[in-house]
């Protein structure tokens, strides 16, 4: 399933697999990849996962480096709000598979169909982020609108940083 997902895209994912576990969610949702995408995209997630894996000795690759589409004014509000609204439960081990919900599986294949659009060579965080502002009406998509971050101007972002 991830196999044209590029290296960020992938993190992205196992981020949001993360998050959810830690809130001992039954299932990956949208706003589980709200909270990955902006992580990745202010670029937290070493810090995650050097979290997940801590204390069991593995090397961890240094993340690609890219230029933020969120400011981190508006980062940091989103993923405050964005981890207050979730529900929190027992955490889920890390050995446990978690599936994605269907909102998320629909719009992986969204995401693709950007990645296709506009000519990308692999799924890219922001193709994942187009695709859950067209397909998905989570709470954590009405704080991203309530943001100013809206699937048009990440359409204006990709046509740009494509040209």
């Amino acid at each position: 399933m991830f196999d044209n997902f590029s290296v960020r895209a992938r993190q992205v994912v196992f981020v949001a697999r993360f998050k959810a576990g830690e809130r001992g969610a039954t299932a990956i949702d949208v706003d589980d990849f709200i909270d990955a995408l902006i992580l990745e995209d202010q670029g937290m997630v070493e810090s995650i996962f050097s979290k997940m894996y801590e204390g069991q000795g593995i090397a961890l690759n240094k993340c690609p480096s890219h230029v933020s589409f969120f400011s981190a004014d508006i980062a940091r509000d989103l993923i405050s709000n964005v981890e207050k609204s979730l529900p929190r439960s027992q955490p889920v081990s890390l050995t446990t598979d978690i599936p994605l919900s269907a909102s998320m599986e629909t719009a992986f294949n969204s995401a693709k169909s950007f990645q296709t659009r506009f000519r990308y060579q692999q799924v890219e965080p922001l193709h994942l982020l187009a695709a859950i502002l067209k397909e998905a009406s989570s709470q954590g998509v009405k704080l991203l609108q309530g943001s100013g971050i809206t699937q048009e101007k990440v359409v204006l972002a990709l046509s740009a940083d494509h040209t």
